[in-house]
């Protein structure tokens, strides 16, 4: 006999994600975060290095005291998430908005390899700060690629949930799904087992950076998990501002 109509339509709705090729597992198993935390890291160690080592004039110092400040900045934002961590980032998120974005953190990761380059125009150039901005260059590049990336596979799902609606009909269809990913998330909350879930729904593997840029996207509120209100708003606005990084 021929199955019931409900999960005839619900096994429309789920296509199955392509099996990925060894280079693609490879890249997607690139832990960037992991990458970009050692950048701070070794940015605040490298400028007390020459703190130490160097003869600073007086713009030197000043500029060196800021990147060490941002170079605890990107340790906070970029290290792994557990109680304390956590709580810092949300708030660095909410207040500086453009950090909750990987684009935003990007830039911010390029602004600072500028800064650290500066040094050759000093007369006593600071050798480790130069190596801190090298390194943070590459993190600033693999971020915008992982960004897009991101950005592209969440279009897809975004695609995958509003169907071929729109208006009302493309609202009721996001409510929906928001409430079946709910159901089963921890606490009736949708966090990152059920981003992964709803990407592998519309036939796309995440790798652990494209979940994470992809929830900081979604938690447009910064809870530390994604709301109704806000999945239905950032998904619409994905739509309609046909967004190409995350």
């Amino acid at each position: 006999p021929p199955p019931p109509p409900q999960a005839s339509a619900s096994a429309s709705q789920t296509q199955s994600a392509q099996e990925p090729s060894y280079c693609e597992r490879a890249f997607n198993f690139f832990p960037i975060r992991t990458f970009c935390f050692i950048g701070g890291v070794a940015l605040v160690a490298l400028s007390v290095m020459d703190f130490m080592f160097n003869h600073d004039d007086l713009l030197q110092w000043v500029l060196r005291v800021y990147r060490l400040c941002f170079g605890i900045a990107i340790m906070v934002v970029e290290a792994p998430i557990w109680k304390l961590t956590r709580s810092l980032q949300l708030g660095t998120f909410f207040w500086c908005r453009f950090m909750s974005r990987m684009w935003g953190r990007a830039w911010f990761y390029f602004f600072v390899t500028v800064l650290c380059l500066a040094e050759f125009d000093r007369e006593n150039v600071g050798t480790f700060t130069v190596i801190a901005g090298f390194y943070l260059l590459f993190a600033a590049l693999f971020s915008f690629l992982f960004s897009k990336l991101a950005a592209s596979k969440l279009t897809r799902i975004c695609a995958f949930v509003a169907g071929e609606t729109d208006g009302d009909a493309m609202n009721e269809r996001m409510s929906v799904k928001y409430d079946e990913l709910a159901a089963n998330g921890y606490l009736g909350k949708v966090g990152s087992v059920e981003i992964v879930k709803l990407a592998k729904q519309a036939g796309r593997l995440l790798s652990n950076a494209e979940r994470h840029a992809i929830q900081a996207f979604l938690d447009e509120s910064c809870n530390g998990y994604v709301s109704k209100k806000d999945f239905s708003k950032q998904l619409l606005r994905l739509k309609m501002q046909n967004l190409r990084f995350l």
